[in-house]
């Protein structure tokens, strides 16, 4: 008898969702204002439990995040990031669902509340031999983490000469999935679980970002 692979329901969903703009200039959300940019929890379709929230908004300098973790940070590591406390985002600038591998517009960034050996963010994308272009300077990732007794902050921005082939102007979709990585339980996920995929090599099965010309914040 073959062995069988247990699929999680969000197997099942073509996951897609609108991403707002926000105002030019980092930081633009914090803990009062990031509640009308977060991304639906999927952790029940994910079968997970659900630690940690997730708000995204762009504009023409680039993407905005910004991450409230309910877990106090323990520990992280470095290179090994899914090991300890860290985020890592999937990003696909034309979110192509035809390619069962990372395209030149793929990307897979880090963000740690921690730096280790000096490292806190950076891009670790796996490209094909024909694909491959040079990572994005890890100096030009923009994060501020605050560390709280209950949990930690991230406050990201990637900038547009880090996210190779991003034009709001001319496509007006992202393919995007996330990890959020602790060292003593499960991972948190959006569109792709682990054991079910390499989410870090299925842009096929992120999510959908549609970019909305709206901005919510409240100035």
């Amino acid at each position: 008898m073959d062995d069988l692979v247990a699929i999680t329901p969000v197997n099942f969903f073509q996951i897609s969702f609108d991403c707002y703009q926000v105002p030019e200039g980092f930081p633009k959300f914090n803990a009062n204002n990031s509640k009308k940019y977060e991304l639906p929890d999927l952790s029940d379709l994910c079968a997970e439990p659900s630690f940690a929230s997730l708000a995204m908004g762009w504009n023409g300098e680039g993407v905005e995040f910004f991450v409230q973790v309910n877990q106090p940070a323990r520990r992280s590591f470095f290179p090994d990031v899914s090991r300890g406390d860290s985020l890592e985002l999937f990003i696909d600038t034309r979110d192509v669902k035809s390619a069962g591998f990372n395209t030149r517009f793929c990307h897979h960034f880090f963000f740690m509340p921690e730096a280790i050996e000096g490292h806190y963010a950076g891009e670790i994308t796996r490209f094909r031999t024909e694909d491959i272009h040079p990572l994005c300077d890890a100096k030009d990732l923009k994060l501020k983490a605050t560390l709280k007794r209950d949990g930690y902050n991230l406050q990201i921005f990637i900038p547009t000469q880090c996210l190779y082939g991003y034009d709001p102007e001319q496509f007006d979709r992202l393919g995007f999935s996330y990890r959020i990585n602790r060292p003593d339980g499960p991972a948190q996920h959006f569109s792709v679980v682990t054991d079910d995929y390499q989410v870090d090599q299925q842009p096929s099965l992120w999510s959908s970002a549609k970019l909305v010309k709206e901005n919510r914040l409240i100035r």
